[in-house]
């Protein structure tokens, strides 16, 4: 009995430990460069992992990494089966606007297309109408180009599942160009050791709002903790240096 007891006693603790030390919320995300690096298993760095890092540590808000491919992220933020599950860096757009809860913007980010030096460049989406154009799957630029009202052609949008595919390709020339966002595309070359200067940047096409999101069903109460943080650390200093350091602005 007394062995039993033991036991059960130190079942309790376990328990209560784990709650004590159990994370505040969990942030879904894909390898990003630039954006979200992995740079442990729970150590993220880029741009938005060096915004939420420092955030959240100012607020002592805890935090646990789900590195899924993109696609998986949003499924899982969306399921919130821990209900405390988070996504980052979540470009807000029409298309997703009434499936999440937009949390607080992290930064803005330019989008263009980016071609081989030597083709003409592409300065407007209306350029790339009858061209091979690479995107990242289930990406916010995938669902831009894909819009009907921009007139192209589904059949020359070529979406994959990471962004150094996209590199490859229009180096390779099997693809003309590749739609995606200047922080994420400079760091995709740097990383794979391509010449930037043996590419060329067209116009910007857009700037799209990176956020924090979470799904509708996530507690008030951890979503404005979250949203606090976020915010408060927007006016320091810090934030401004991180914005600099990735975007020159």
């Amino acid at each position: 009995m007394k062995r039993n007891l033991k036991i059960l006693a130190v079942s309790i603790s376990v328990l209560a430990c784990g709650s004590i030390y159990a994370e505040d919320i969990t942030i879904c995300t894909q390898v990003l460069p630039s954006k979200t690096d992995k740079l442990g298993e729970n150590q993220v760095g880029g741009i938005g992992g060096e915004i939420i890092t420092k955030a959240l540590a100012a607020k002592k808000i805890s935090f646990k990494m789900n590195w899924l491919p993109w696609k998986r992220a949003q499924e899982e933020t969306l399921a919130n089966s821990d209900k405390q599950s988070f996504i980052i860096p979540f470009t807000r757009n029409a298309e997703r606007e009434p499936n999440y809860n937009w949390v607080s913007k992290l930064y803005d980010a330019e989008t263009v297309f980016i071609t081989k030096k030597g083709t003409t460049k592409l300065n407007s989406i209306s350029e790339a109408k009858g061209k091979k154009i690479g995107v990242l799957l289930g990406s916010s630029y995938e669902t831009a180009i894909s819009n009907e009202k921009n007139g192209l052609n589904k059949a020359d949008i070529e979406a994959v599942p990471n962004d150094a595919t996209n590199a490859k390709k229009l180096e390779a020339t099997k693809i003309y160009a590749w739609y995606t966002g200047v922080i994420g595309a400079i760091a995709t070359f740097n990383v794979e050791k391509m010449a930037i200067d043996s590419f060329e940047f067209g116009n910007k096409i857009d700037i799209e709002e990176n956020y924090i999101a979470t799904s509708k069903g996530t507690a008030k109460e951890l979503v404005e903790k979250v949203k606090d943080a976020i915010e408060a650390f927007k006016k320091t200093a810090e934030y401004k240096t991180i914005i600099k350091k990735y975007t020159g602005k």
